[in-house]
């Protein structure tokens, strides 16, 4: 089979280190499948592993956290089967799926939603699972909270539109540059623009009669994270699931006063097999059209022997779009 190999760090994002090679297919165990792979999105945490800026990786890896395909070898009841799925050890601690064959252990092993295509499924997992963490398990919203997102047109802040809106709540967009949100959601968005707004709290508190708001999620981290926390509803919540600088200032009074939780998340603490309950957990959402998957452009597939070109699409962050490997091709 033919698979991208990683076998020591890059020593910069010009100068990417990895190959194309051609290796025999792995052999499952009695707990294991064998998928062909059609489909894996290539995440920004994919190509930053190949700079040794990810937690827990080992070499030599072939990476690739997300996954659709067919199961070709494992128990009887699998065979055949369209299964989609991600994962912090994949790509990571264990082989991922760029690459034309990946083992995914049958506790991992997961239905993707019928209504799909391999393509749209292959893209999900990383961003979707994050953003369910953060909005369902970390922050349990509920029908009637306000939410605001910032940064809803990337993928984990539509994955978070359309969960929030999912269950009745109200979605406050907050955008630089953008006057509207592109991606789908259950009820209507509110967008406030960053570069046409110079109060953004004042704004998003006129939105919400001087409430605040139940949930924020913020995608970008510290550059927003003390503004959140002014924006925070008694008993709100404020998501992070990244940041450009570790150590940020932090007001204990609003904080406790404001009775506010902090939620952290990060998904690389969550295997294949823990990554695929959540997906499962989605999948009814999908099905029902209550969720949609990231439309996939022709021109954003990639072959195996053009992921570089795939990589750097990601890493140097010049598309909104998904960025997709099929290894079949």
């Amino acid at each position: 089979m033919r698979a991208i190999r990683v076998t020591e760090q890059s020593e910069s994002a010009e100068f990417l280190k990895f190959e194309l090679v051609e290796i025999d297919p792995p052999i499952p165990s009695e707990k294991e499948c064998l998928i062909e792979v059609c489909a894996s999105g290539v995440n920004p945490s994919d190509v930053k592993a190949l700079l040794g800026k990810m937690p827990y990786l080992t070499w030599p890896r072939t990476p690739g956290r997300d996954y659709a395909g067919v199961v070709i070898e494992g128990p009887s009841e699998y065979i055949g089967k369209e299964v989609w799925g991600t994962g912090g050890d994949l790509g990571m601690r264990r082989d991922g799926n760029h690459a034309q064959f990946a083992l995914i252990d049958v506790a991992g092993v997961r239905e993707k939603p019928k209504n799909i295509s391999m393509l749209e499924a292959g893209s999900i997992g990383v961003s979707w699972t994050c953003a369910w963490l953060g909005m369902v398990k970390g922050s349990r919203v509920q029908e009637g909270e306000t939410i605001v997102v910032f940064g809803a047109n990337g993928k984990v802040g539509e994955a978070s539109v359309q969960i929030g809106s999912g269950v009745g709540g109200r979605i406050i967009s907050v955008e630089r540059n953008r006057d509207d949100y592109n991606g789908h959601a259950s009820g209507p968005v509110e967008v406030i623009n960053l570069s046409k707004e110079a109060d953004i709290q004042g704004a998003i508190m006129d939105r919400t009669n001087g409430r605040g708001a139940d949930i924020i999620m913020n995608t970008a981290g510290s550059p927003y994270f003390e503004l959140a926390n002014q924006c925070l509803a008694k008993g709100g919540r404020q998501i992070i699931i990244s940041t450009f600088i570790e150590k940020n200032g932090f007001n204990l009074r609003t904080f406790y006063r404001g009775n506010h939780t902090l939620v952290g998340v990060s998904n690389m603490d969550h295997d294949h097999i823990e990554s695929g309950g959540i997906l499962e957990t989605l999948r009814k959402g999908f099905e029902n059209t209550t969720y949609k998957p990231y439309p996939i452009r022709s021109d954003k597939i990639f072959g195996l022997d053009e992921v570089r070109e795939a990589y750097n699409l990601v890493l140097q962050d010049v598309t909104r779009d998904r960025v997709v490997i099929n290894p079949q091709c």
